[in-house]
């Protein structure tokens, strides 16, 4: 990812500096070692004062598995850091103290602006979307390409300086009952990429009270400029959105670029090209570990075993619950991670959100929690 070893890796895991007249500069990290398949009991944290008055993200973690630990304290918490701005698109939310902290977000003078997904606004929102559209915080909501598809995003921008994103919707049913990941991203090249896909969203959504109101047509969704993540000597980008951003197409080249193993927990993959990709990555000697979640169909099933892919079901964690991520490890060096399934409706229907990066402290860690899962899984549905 961009910068990220100026940047993130100043934050995440490392020692605070101690400065003087001016400051010195910072010559050793003291990272933490992750085991090759254990989770870590707890995730590393942005230990670094921060800059002042900038955003506080100090002792936030850098991501959370939502077995491991609950996602809401950590999100009500960043809430309640803003200062300025706060922009959050989110499929669903059903989590009272994330409500309560932005209502006491907007009430401290931040600017709040919440996205929804259409369908869960009309024709009833629930109570704590509802809650949202009441407080007078301005609320907007959208579907998907040409009036179909979804408003899928699940994440937020506190003052134009973190981002929290991944699989969990702001919802108790993705804390207590799936497999979720989400993680906080402080790279600024990444958050500035997303506060333009917020804006381009934004300005394609109608009030949540007013779904008659005028919106802006649909245009291509803002890209990264300058793809710089390399992977094997392919260059990826650092973000990529939906729909139709080229995200399958990233994916892909990805895969095509992998040279020992790939390593997928997906809700549901049912994209045709990126099948053909995994097919080509097994047919040159690539270990292809598939885990999916056990209630959802999955087409390929028959060309997976022929082409010795490694495939395994994973149900949630209570009844009713998902293995809902969307992650893959590529080569142990690659993580692509963010709300888009591996669907042709995520890429040509549904406003989605990627992430590809090669910083160790977000691998070694998807890592382990797929090792983890993926021995636990089974390897037909039902078992």
């Amino acid at each position: 990812m961009k910068k990220l070893a100026k940047s993130l890796l100043l934050l995440l895991l490392a020692v605070p500096a101690v400065f003087a007249a001016s400051p010195a500069p910072l010559e050793t990290l003291a990272l933490r070692t992750l085991p090759p398949v254990e989770v870590p009991a707890s995730p590393p944290f942005y230990t670094p004062a921060p800059v002042p008055g900038r955003y506080d993200w100090s002792g936030l973690p850098a991501y959370i598995f939502t077995e491991e630990e609950p996602l809401a304290k950590p999100i009500v918490e960043a809430i309640g850091r803003a200062r300025s701005t706060l922009d959050v698109a989110l499929y669903n939310l059903q989590i009272d103290g994330a409500v309560d902290a932005l209502v006491q977000a907007r009430a401290r003078g931040v600017k709040v602006r919440v996205l929804f997904d259409e369908a869960h606004v009309i024709p009833q929102a629930g109570k704590q979307i509802k809650a949202v559209i009441d407080s007078g915080i301005e609320t907007r909501m959208m579907d998907g390409r040409g009036g179909s598809g979804a408003m899928h995003c699940k994440y937020a921008i506190f003052d134009g300086a973190l981002l929290q994103t991944g699989s969990a919707n702001w919802s108790g049913f993705a804390e207590s009952f799936s497999y979720e990941n989400i993680m906080f991203v402080a790279d600024q090249d990444i958050v500035s990429g997303y506060g333009r896909n917020f804006d381009w969203m934004w300005a394609q959504a109608r009030p949540a009270a007013q779904p008659g109101a005028a919106a802006a047509k649909p245009t291509p969704p803002p890209s990264d400029p300058t793809p710089d993540v390399n992977f094997n000597g392919t260059l990826l980008p650092d973000y990529i959105f939906s729909p139709r951003g080229g995200t399958e197409a990233a994916i892909v080249k990805a895969i095509d670029a992998a040279r020992s193993e790939v390593d997928l927990a997906m809700f549901t993959f049912t994209s045709a090209n990126i099948m053909e990709s995994m097919k080509r990555a097994a047919a040159r000697g690539v270990r292809v570990k598939l885990m999916l979640f056990a209630g959802q169909k999955f087409p390929f099933f028959q060309e997976a075993k022929a082409s010795r892919m490694q495939l395994r079901f994973k149900e949630g964690r209570l009844e009713k619950g998902q293995m809902h991520n969307k992650f893959a490890v590529l080569d142990g060096k690659l993580l692509i991670n963010g709300s888009f399934n591996w669907t042709a409706t995520a890429e040509n229907s549904n406003t989605e959100n990627t992430i590809f990066t090669t910083e160790p402290e977000y691998v070694n860690a998807y890592q382990a929690e797929f090792d983890k899962l993926y021995r636990q899984a089974n390897t037909q549905k039902g078992e």
